[in-house]
């Protein structure tokens, strides 16, 4: 597949990438990339909670986790993990 291309018409923006590129150890192209990556982290819309599409997605999955755990949770089974654990309270 060609690659695309993104043409920089500002003198600053191409200092400012090179700048920053070389200072990180980076391409220009990757500090560019990382740049519109965290700007359009920054401008998410987000819900009633705060959270990104993405965080949303997310905490759903693992809700739908811990509702398919539960259903294999035996009744009135023991709550005392002491089992597991040491007299240091490490793992056994």
């Amino acid at each position: 597949m060609a690659q695309r291309q993104l043409n920089i018409r500002s003198d600053e923006a191409v200092e400012r990438a090179g700048r920053l590129a070389k200072q990180l150890g980076k391409t220009t192209t990757e500090v560019v990339v990382e740049a519109l990556r965290s700007y359009e982290a920054a401008i998410q819309p987000v819900d009633e909670h705060g959270m990104t599409p993405e965080q949303r997605r997310r905490y759903e999955t693992l809700l739908d986790i811990a509702r398919e755990a539960r259903q294999h949770l035996i009744p009135g089974g023991p709550e005392n993990h002491d089992w597991l654990y040491d007299e240091n309270g490490l793992p056994k």
